[in-house]
């Protein structure tokens, strides 16, 4: 992308590059380890299911589902994460699958058993039309009786939690975050952190970026599941440890079937 697109470029194009790895190292292959029996449990997967991984980034929950076993494709816009995705896959039979492409057009047609949305990837757009198209492309790749399963920040739990600035140093880099909430703005609510990536060898700023997503409450994403043909199923959860969603859960965890009759939109 040249300079002078970059400056006109959606935050999601620009937030995961290079420097998301940096911002959200923490997140690795060990804790993904540790969130797969509630990812089993709750998605109902048997032996061999065709899964995928939606805006899987670097590939970690990818990678975990096929070493257990899965079919697994990993879905990501980002060119440079889905570069790391591979290098970290081991190129043996059984690892994932990695396709670039805009979750909003899922080339897909009652492919998968499950899907999953994880560590809040949905709510990246402008247009709430944007994300009602991500949860039609969903039922679509769904094969009937197929579940989605999509994880995002439990709104009740960030409103009073919410950190409003931070400040660590990874290696060279120190990174700094500001956050606070958006209830003015059309579409909202949103969540808002404004990353900035220093080098500190250099001084030189490697990333500026205002990421900006959408929230979405228990009964909202229950009626957009709802009119993209999903039918929302079983408890809410509020976190991995599968216990229900209460007001200090930190997630807001649903699971979502395609119907074994009708076709989807």
């Amino acid at each position: 992308m040249s300079v002078a697109n970059a400056a006109f470029a959606p935050w999601w194009v620009k937030a995961f590059g290079s420097e998301y790895v940096a911002v959200y190292g923490h997140r690795d292959d060990a804790e993904a380890r540790r969130h797969l029996p509630f990812l089993i449990s709750a998605l109902g997967l048997k032996p061999h299911a065709r899964v995928l991984d939606l805006a899987c980034g670097t590939g970690r929950y990818s990678r975990v589902l096929s070493a257990a076993g899965y079919r697994v494709t990993g879905f990501d816009f980002s060119e440079e994460l889905l570069e790391a995705a591979y290098h970290r896959s081991p190129a043996l039979p059984g690892m994932p699958t990695y396709i670039r492409g805009d979750m909003r057009s899922l080339p897909f047609f009652a492919q998968f058993d499950a899907i999953v949305s994880l560590f809040t990837s949905f709510g990246y757009f402008d247009e709430r039309s944007d994300d009602a198209k991500v949860l039609e492309g969903v039922a679509r790749a769904l094969v009937p009786g197929g579940r989605y399963l999509v994880d995002i920040a439990n709104v009740a739990w960030l409103r009073r939690t919410l950190v409003a600035s931070s400040e660590v140093t990874e290696g060279h880099r120190t990174i700094r975050s500001a956050r606070r909430l958006d209830d003015a703005s059309p579409g909202g609510p949103y969540v808002c952190k404004h990353v900035v990536i220093r080098d500190d060898r250099t001084g030189a700023t490697l990333l500026d970026v205002e990421e900006r997503v959408r929230l979405y409450g228990a009964e909202e994403l229950d009626a957009a599941l709802s009119s993209a043909g999903l039918v929302p199923t079983g408890r809410r959860y509020g976190d991995f440890d599968g216990l229900p969603l209460g007001p200090d859960s930190p997630r807001l965890i649903r699971v979502a079937e395609r119907p074994r009759t009708g076709r989807a939109r």
